[in-house]
């Protein structure tokens, strides 16, 4: 009679401790939290909320972020981030220094209209993490950049006045959009507003022969 070969046991695959991952969950935290952020006031925000939004206990945003001032200042640079690829895209058609100041300022103050927020936490750069903060400022720094070259290319062109120093420039535009984003929305609407902006800016920067 022939001998049996002992009968082999299969064991159920060994289960992985700890939760299982969730794909894309920081880009998921960072959505959510942004909705927040764009229509409460930063005291009012609590990271209980952002993660029931999110299907998620709050560790996991704390695991994924800190604290909540690096998750608010992790949204307003990924914000930034959007913003300059939606402009990027919009002046890939290589329209006038006209045109393509005018898609800036209606891009800008499109997205920033509903999210005033952004602002409020970053006027005092201690309250959120050194890193983050100089993330920040980076992202900042590349769309007064973009504006920058746009005016660069206005004075080569002879569309812009030569004697204006682009840096200078670019940052009192942001700072003209800033002010209206933040004291204008009661009695103005983002395209009145580009309209208004783009105009009173141009005729202070457009050469002597108006081209």
């Amino acid at each position: 009679m022939a001998s049996r070969s002992p009968t082999k046991l299969i064991r159920p695959p060994k289960r992985a401790r700890g939760r299982p991952t969730i794909p894309n969950l920081r880009e998921t935290i960072l959505q959510h939290a942004g909705e927040l952020f764009a229509t409460h006031d930063f005291a009012s925000v609590a990271i209980d909320e952002v993660a029931t939004r999110c299907g998620v206990g709050k560790g996991s945003v704390y695991r994924q972020f800190g604290s909540k001032e690096a998750l608010y200042a992790s949204v307003v640079i990924d914000g930034f981030r959007h913003l300059r690829d939606e402009i990027q895209n919009a002046l890939s058609g290589g329209p006038s220094i006209r045109e393509r100041i005018d898609i800036v300022v209606r891009h800008a103050l499109r997205f920033f209209w509903t999210r005033r927020q952004f602002f409020v936490l970053l006027r005092d750069p201690t309250a959120i993490p050194a890193r983050l903060e100089r993330s920040y400022r980076e992202e900042r720094q590349e769309l007064a950049k973009l504006l920058g070259t746009i005016l660069a290319e206005g004075i080569e062109h002879g569309e812009v006045r030569a004697d204006l120093d682009t840096r200078i420039v670019a940052e009192s535009l942001l700072g003209m959009l800033r002010g209206i984003i933040r004291y204008c929305q009661d009695y103005t609407t983002p395209e009145e507003a580009a309209d208004a902006v783009v105009s009173v800016f141009l005729v202070g920067c457009e050469s002597k022969d108006g081209r």
